[in-house]
């Protein structure tokens, strides 16, 4: 919001709070069009040029305008208006004054609102413009309420739009439901029938609109990428300057026209070049010396969007109600908890949870929102098994483990801010502080899904890219090599250098970037394990300290979970990471470990040989993976002291290995060394998820097996010898 936005937007009603008039009724989000001169204008009463509303042209006085947020009703606006933009001198109001420019603003913008769907236009995001004129370079704010108040006669009466009913919360998509519908409406469609719908819902609403934009411009890219650029092109050249710059300054709006402007922006046609003119001075991007814009993903916009406002409080009001009627509760709409910490994401009231905290091994604490999420792992794996497509005996191995002890590691929309892993979500807990992390987590769903990673991390200033690590800590260089980026993520290219696709392109390893507003690219290198200040990476995902008292900002708990939530593919990879992370086990540096069964060395993958197994070693990799081979080594050593003192002929039935040959682990040898590493294993809520676990043991669901199997030999998730 600019500085006059602000200032006008808070003025006189932050402690004038009558009971008939909540703060919720005027939840709205005020716009003044671009390039208004700073400070607090004068509002002055005069004739108003534009007698309707709706969509300006460049010919005609600007207006200003308002994106609707939750619980945001015509009375209210009325009521807002009316005390925030007083002219000089001009009589006070009264009731029957609100009630008229209540009815005003709709009859103003009657046929705008027609061409949006009439009454059912009045939600969260939508654009209204407001008869206030700017003139004198945004000096000056000219209205007469008098006279608009009189355009009353104009409101619909017969359409039923009630003056208090109040702008719903928007709903999240459904992914599957999401690809079907635009399927249906690209049918039959030219370039013209596209551009037409997205003009129309770019302008009105892009808070509503945004997923299914996104998506229309995804299908059409998939099916002909020219037709992607001149439908791009099209849509951009429609807009004026001033609604680009309006759309640029919102969340939504922004996201959209760095779709337009991905689409656009390499192409040479000149459509393009036309398109890319107009957009850069939008989202502010910058030039190169040579007069090219610079990608946003390269020098960061110095346009920042700002995002719609939650129902604020209202204090109750003896014999008022506080809130509008029929404001229905986002858990309804949205499906979200209704309690809890919250925050809003492309105009999406989304739950973070409670305030956790955690004190680590060095004294420091840390604070921040906590959920465990909503959305079921083994519902979507199994719902979704064909997009997901593990298909070998290995993989569905993995899966299956994965799926199983899933409840013990989180849900897909997880997300927690409340430790020094700064942010960690999703079913394995992906942590942004280690760059085998979240950090591969983001660089592999940017690769299959650059528009979406674009929409829900890259706008805010977040880049993630393969890079390597040199003696165990990341290069500290500030560009990457692409000859030890292969080295480091081998599985990832194939024998030409060429990125693999799909969920064939496994990263080991990545690091973070910010491109902050007018900059180029900052690395985020990996913080250390002891932290004891604040670094780079820590204050992007906005941690701050006080001493040793860390706390955590919320908005990044709600950009994750936004991405699960409404991304098919951003679940996707999770599944896909989740399943390589065995191949990480295996490979897991040994440090001090020695992994030596009575002089013989093993490797990792030598002792999971059951389902059992396989789930207590990558459980304990996604909650403390440099433990693993200590515990390793510790159950070894338990074992072997468990069977010296047993009796023979037992001790010799429970010898690890056959004398004079190179075969495995025995069976019985391995049954007991699981148990000993269950014991031996050291992770957060050790007893919780031991007892998880274990329950899996052999476990039936009435007379189906629904278990892990401890025998040796019944994991088959490995591949080769």
């Amino acid at each position: 919001m600019t500085g006059v936005a602000t200032a006008v937007a808070a003025a006189g009603l932050e402690t004038d709070h009558p009971g008939s008039t909540p703060p919720m009724t005027y939840n709205v989000l005020l716009r003044v069009p671009a390039g208004s001169a700073a400070g607090t204008p004068t509002v002055v009463q005069g004739a108003l040029q534009n007698t309707v509303g709706g969509r300006r042209t460049p010919a005609q006085r600007p207006t200003l305008s308002v994106f609707l947020c939750p619980g945001a009703t015509l009375r209210g606006i009325a009521y807002w208006l009316l005390r925030t933009m007083k002219p000089s001198g001009a009589p006070d109001t009264t009731p029957f004054d609100e009630m008229c420019l209540a009815q005003a603003l709709w009859g103003w913008n009657r046929d705008y609102l027609a061409g949006l769907g009439g009454a059912s236009a009045w939600r969260t995001g939508l654009w209204l413009p407001l008869p206030v004129e700017v003139t004198a370079g945004g000096a000056q704010w000219v209205t007469d309420w008098g006279t608009v108040g009189g355009w009353a006669a104009r409101f619909p009466a017969a359409a039923a739009v009630p003056l208090d009913a109040p702008a719903q919360h928007l709903p999240l998509p459904d992914p599957a439901a999401l690809t079907a519908e635009v399927t249906a409406l690209r049918a039959g469609r030219d370039t013209d029938d596209l551009a037409d719908a997205i003009e129309r819902d770019l302008v009105g609403n892009p808070f509503e609109a945004v997923f299914r934009i996104v998506e229309i411009l995804r299908q059409v890219a998939a099916d002909d990428a020219d037709d992607a650029v001149d439908l791009a092109a099209e849509v951009t050249g429609r807009l004026t300057a001033a609604e680009l710059a309006m759309l640029a300054g919102v969340s939504a709006g922004h996201g959209l026209l760095r779709r337009l402007w991905f689409l656009v922006g390499s192409s040479s046609d000149g459509d393009a070049q036309d398109a890319r003119d107009l957009l850069g001075p939008a989202l502010g991007l910058t030039r190169t010396g040579s007069g090219a814009w610079q990608p946003p993903d390269v020098i960061g916009p110095t346009v920042i969007p700002d995002e719609l406002t939650a129902v604020p409080p209202s204090p109750p009001v003896k014999g008022k109600k506080p809130a509008p009627q029929g404001l229905v509760a986002q858990s309804k709409v949205v499906g979200e908890n209704p309690g809890g910490r919250r925050t809003m994401v492309l105009g999406r009231d989304l739950c973070l949870g409670s305030i956790d905290s955690h004190t680590q091994d060095n004294g420091t604490s840390w604070s921040g929102p906590a959920y465990g999420g909503r959305l079921d792992p083994p519902k979507f794996i199994q719902t979704n098994a064909a997009a997901i497509g593990l298909t070998t005996t290995a993989e569905l191995a993995r899966l299956r483990v994965v799926e199983l002890i899933a409840p013990n590691e989180g849900r897909l929309d997880a997300a927690r801010a409340a430790d020094k892993g700064t942010l960690s979500t999703g079913i394995q807990q992906w942590s942004a502080h280690h760059n085998d992390e979240l950090p591969v987590l983001l660089a592999r769903f940017k690769h299959i899904a650059p528009d979406h990673y674009d929409l829900f991390f890259g706008m805010y200033g977040l880049q993630s890219q393969p890079w390597w690590p040199v003696d165990e800590k990341e290069a500290d260089v500030a560009v990457a090599d692409p000859a030890q980026v292969r080295v480091a993520n081998p599985e990832a290219f194939d024998g030409d250098g060429n990125a693999r696709q799909g969920k064939e392109y496994a990263l080991r390893y990545a690091t973070l970037f910010r491109v902050p507003p007018g900059g180029g690219r900052q690395r985020l290198p990996e913080p250390p394990e002891e932290v004891v200040e604040v670094l780079p990476r820590h204050a992007f995902f906005g941690v701050s300290a006080k001493g040793k008292a860390y706390t955590i900002a919320p908005e990044w708990c709600g950009r994750i979970r936004l991405a699960s939530l409404c991304s098919l593919h951003y679940n996707v990879v999770q599944v896909w990471t989740a399943v390589w992370r065995f191949e990480r086990l295996a490979s897991q540096p040994l440090r001090k470990a020695k992994l030596t069964v009575r002089g013989r060395r093993y490797r990792i993958r030598d002792f999971v040989s059951s389902e059992y197994a396989a789930a207590l070693f990558i459980d304990q990799h996604i909650n403390s993976p440099s433990g693993v081979t200590g515990a390793i080594d510790r159950a070894i050593n338990r074992t072997e002291r468990a069977i010296a003192r047993m009796p023979e002929p037992t001790r010799t039935e429970m010898r690890p290995f056959d004398e004079g040959t190179s075969a495995p682990l025995r069976p019985p040898w391995l049954r007991l060394f699981q148990i000993n590493y269950l014991a031996e294993r050291k992770l957060e809520g050790k007893a919780t998820r031991d007892m998880f676990i274990t329950g899996l043991h052999d476990r039936f669901n009435d007379n189906a097996w629904a278990g892990l199997d401890p025998e040796a030999g019944t994991f088959s998730g490995w591949v080769g010898p």
